[in-house]
C-alpha cells in the first residue's frame, strides 16, 4: 500500500510537470487534427505565401544573373574594357549565395504552437499559486528535478545583480529543489555582503556566493570560465544560466523545464532576450525582433536554435559529456550549442518573454558588444569548422548552413564596402555600366527590376508576424547597412591582430555614477566626442550626397532634364547612394538627438512587488514606437516605386516615345 501511495504521488507530480507543456505525444496520437490545423493556422499560411515569394525572387535573381553572365561572356572584349561591371557582378554573385543560405531559415516551417484546454488550466493553477510549495507536500516536492540557477556577474553595479538574485529566488518552484549560485567574477565585496545578508535572513542554503581565484598568467576564459567554475560547485540535474542584469519571470521554470524533462535528446531550452531600457523607436535595433520572432522559430523546428548566453536551461549530463562550456571563443554560448548539436542533441526555443534586462547604456558599449559577438563567431569558425563541416559531423545540412552563416553573415560587410565604392565611383566618374546592345540591356533591366520587386514584396510579407512590423523591418534593413563600417573594422582587427579579440568588457560594467558624472559635461561637447565613432558614416553622407547633387546638376545641364540614357543611369545610381546615406544617418541622428533613457531612470523603468522583487509583464516588453521610422518607410516605398518605374519603362513604348521626342 505504501508503495502504491508513493507511486501515485510521483505519478501525479510528473503529470503536472511534464504534461504542463509537453503535449507533443497528444498531437502525434491525433494526426488528423495536426494535419488539418495547418489550414487554420495564420503562421503556417503566411509561411506558405512567403515561401512562394521567396522562391520567386530567388528564381528571378538567378535568371537575372544567368542572363548577365551570358551577356558578359558574349561581349567579353567589351566587358574587359569596363572591369568595374565584373566587380559589381561578383558582389551580386555573393549576395545570391548569401540569399540561398539564409533562405534555409525561411523555408524550414516554423514549429506548430501546441495548445490544450487542460494545459491552460494547469498553467493558471501554477501561476496563481503564490508559493509553489503550498500546493505540494514534501514528498511530492522531492520528485521535482534539482535546478541550479547561475547568475554570472562581473563588475556590474551591485544593485543590478541584487535585483536579478531576488527575482531568481522568487521563481515558482519548490524552494528546496533549486539554488541560486552567484558567480562573482569581479570581486565585488558589496555583492558578497548582500548575498550573505539574504542567506542569513532566509535561514536556508538556497543562495550561494562563489568567487574564483584568478591566477595571473593563467587563462581564465572570462564568462565561460566563470560558468565552468560554477559547474564544479553544482550537482543539479539542470543548470539555468542568467546574466547579472537579466530578471527572470516567476514562471520561467514552469515554462521551460517540461520541454527538457520530456526528452533526453534535448540539451537545452532557450527563451528570447528582452530589454526594459530600450530607446524609443529602438534606433540601433537592439531588440533584434527578426532573429527572435522568425529565425529562432524556424530553427527550433529542426532543433538547432542556439543559446544566446542567458535565459537558458541546460541538461547537466550533456554538459559533462563535452567538459562544460567551450572556452575556444569569447561567445561560449553558440560554441557550446553547436558542440552539443554535433553530438546528436537538440534544443528547444520558447518564444515567450520570460527574461528582461539591460541593453548597453552608451553607443560605445553597444559597439563593443556587437563587435565582440562578431569576433566570437569568427573564433568559433576558425576553431571548429573542420569538425562541424566534415562528413563525420552529426550536423545535418540545415545545421551546417546555420553554423556557416553564423560567421558568414559578418563577412557581408566586405561585400557591402566593395559594392558601395564601385557604385559611387560609377556615379562620380561617369563609368560605363552598359555591355551589349540596347535590347539586351532592356531585357537585363527588366529581369533586375522584377527580382527587386519580388524581394521587396517578400520582405514586407515575412515581417507582418513581427511586433511593430513597420518599425522592426526598417530598423533591421537599416542596421544591415550602417553596421557595415563597424563589422568591416572588426574583421580587419581579427585578421591582423588575433589576440586583441579576447579583450572582454561587460556590457553593463559602467557604474551609473560614472555615467552621471559624464552627463554633467557640456552636452554639445559630449555629442561631438561621440561622433568619432561614426566618422565613416559622416564622410560617406557628405561625399555621397555631394556626388549625387553634382552629377545630377551636370547631367541636367549637359543633356537637359531626363535625357533617356544619361538620366536613367544618374537616377538609378543616385537612388542607391541617397538611400544608403539615409541608412548611414541613423547612428548619427541617434548620437545628436538621442531617445535613450538615462541610467538614473533605470528603477523607474521597472515595477516591484510588495517584497521589493522586480516584476514585469511578458506581453509588454516590445520597443516603443517612434515616428522617426517613417522616414525609413518612405525611403523603402521610394525604392519599390523606382523599380516599378524601371519595369514599366523597359516593357512599354511610352518612355521610348518621350525619348524620341526629346532627341528631336
Amino acid at each position: 500500500m505504501e508503495e502504491d501511495k508513493n507511486f501515485g504521488s510521483e505519478h501525479r507530480l510528473w503529470c503536472l510537470l511534464v504534461k504542463l507543456l509537453c503535449v507533443k505525444s497528444r498531437f502525434r496520437d491525433k494526426p488528423s487534427a495536426a494535419s488539418y490545423s495547418i489550414f487554420f493556422n495564420k503562421r503556417q499560411i503566411i509561411h506558405i505565401f512567403a515561401s512562394v515569394l521567396l522562391i520567386t525572387y530567388l528564381t528571378a535573381q538567378i535568371n537575372y544573373m544567368w542572363f548577365k553572365l551570358n551577356l558578359y561572356y558574349r561581349e567579353f572584349s567589351a566587358t574587359m574594357k569596363s572591369p568595374w561591371v565584373l566587380v559589381i557582378f561578383g558582389c551580386e554573385v555573393l549576395y545570391l549565395i548569401a540569399g540561398l543560405i539564409s533562405a534555409m531559415d525561411h523555408l524550414v516551417p516554423p514549429a506548430m504552437e501546441e495548445s490544450n484546454s487542460s494545459l491552460k488550466a494547469l498553467l493558471n493553477h501554477v501561476r496563481n499559486s503564490k508559493n509553489c510549495e503550498s500546493t505540494l507536500d514534501s514528498s511530492a516536492a522531492k520528485n521535482y528535478p534539482m535546478v541550479d540557477v547561475m547568475v554570472t556577474c562581473c563588475k556590474e553595479p551591485t544593485e543590478i545583480p541584487h535585483e536579478t538574485i531576488l527575482a531568481a529566488l522568487a521563481l515558482n518552484y519548490p524552494k528546496n529543489r533549486f539554488r541560486v549560485l552567484v558567480l562573482d567574477d569581479g570581486g565585488d565585496d558589496d555583492l558578497k555582503a548582500i548575498c550573505e545578508a539574504i542567506r542569513v535572513e532566509s535561514g536556508t542554503g538556497q543562495l550561494v556566493y562563489l568567487r574564483r581565484n584568478k591566477v595571473p598568467g593563467v587563462p581564465h576564459h572570462f564568462k565561460c570560465g566563470n560558468i565552468n567554475f560554477g559547474l564544479q560547485h553544482s550537482s543539479a540535474e539542470f543548470i539555468v544560466i542568467v546574466d547579472a542584469d537579466m530578471i527572470l519571470h516567476p514562471s520561467f521554470l514552469d515554462r521551460t523545464l517540461p520541454h527538457i524533462v520530456s526528452s533526453s535528446q534535448v540539451a537545452f531550452v532557450q527563451v528570447p532576450q528582452s530589454y526594459y531600457n530600450l530607446p524609443r523607436g529602438d534606433p540601433l535595433n537592439e531588440a533584434s525582433p527578426y532573429y527572435y520572432e522568425k529565425v529562432m522559430l524556424h530553427r527550433n523546428a529542426v532543433g538547432c536554435a542556439t543559446s544566446v548566453g542567458t535565459g537558458a536551461v541546460f541538461r547537466r549530463k550533456h554538459l559533462n559529456e563535452i567538459d562544460g562550456f567551450q572556452p575556444q571563443t569569447i561567445t561560449e554560448d553558440t560554441m557550446t550549442s553547436f558542440v552539443l548539436f554535433n553530438r546528436g542533441y537538440k534544443s528547444v526555443y520558447i518564444n515567450e518573454k520570460l527574461q528582461i534586462g539591460l541593453a548597453p547604456w552608451t553607443f560605445a558599449s553597444f559597439l563593443k558588444q556587437r563587435q565582440r559577438w562578431g569576433q566570437g563567431a569568427m573564433q568559433q569558425f576558425a576553431a571548429t569548422w573542420r569538425i562541424m563541416l566534415s562528413r563525420r559531423s552529426k550536423l545535418n545540412i540545415v545545421k551546417k548552413f546555420c553554423f556557416f552563416w553564423h560567421t558568414g553573415y559578418y563577412y557581408m560587410s566586405l561585400i557591402n564596402v566593395i559594392l558601395v565604392v564601385t557604385i559611387w565611383s560609377a556615379l562620380a566618374f561617369q563609368l560605363n555600366l552598359f555591355v551589349g546592345s540596347a535590347d539586351e540591356n532592356r531585357t537585363l533591366m527588366s529581369y533586375m527590376a522584377f527580382y527587386f520587386i519580388a524581394w521587396r514584396l517578400f520582405s514586407y510579407l515575412i515581417w507582418t508576424e513581427v511586433p511593430q512590423s513597420i518599425q522592426s523591418r526598417n530598423r533591421d534593413e537599416s542596421t544591415f547597412w550602417w553596421m557595415t563600417p563597424f563589422f568591416f573594422q572588426m574583421i580587419l582587427c581579427f585578421t591582423f591582430n588575433y589576440k586583441s579579440t579576447f579583450n572582454f568588457v561587460p556590457t553593463n560594467s559602467t557604474h551609473p555614477c560614472s555615467i552621471d558624472q559624464k552627463e554633467k559635461k557640456h552636452s554639445l561637447m559630449k555629442k561631438f566626442n561621440e561622433l568619432k565613432y561614426v566618422w565613416a558614416h559622416l564622410m560617406l553622407i557628405v561625399i555621397g550626397l555631394s556626388t549625387v547633387a553634382i552629377r545630377s546638376f551636370a547631367a541636367i545641364r549637359s543633356y537637359g532634364f531626363f535625357d533617356c540614357k544619361e538620366g536613367m543611369v544618374v537616377l538609378g545610381l543616385s537612388t542607391f547612394i541617397s538611400t544608403l546615406c539615409v541608412h548611414m544617418s541613423v547612428p548619427v541622428v541617434h548620437i545628436l538627438w538621442p531617445t535613450r533613457f538615462k541610467s538614473e531612470q533605470r528603477k523607474n523603468l521597472l515595477r516591484y512587488n510588495g517584497m521589493g522583487v522586480p516584476v514585469f509583464d511578458p506581453t509588454d516588453v516590445a520597443p516603443k514606437w517612434h515616428p522617426s521610422v517613417l522616414l525609413l518607410e518612405i525611403v523603402s516605398l521610394v525604392n519599390i516605386a523606382f523599380w516599378l518605374f524601371i519595369f514599366w519603362v523597359v516593357n512599354t513604348n511610352v518612355f521610348d516615345n518621350y525619348c524620341a521626342m526629346r532627341s528631336n
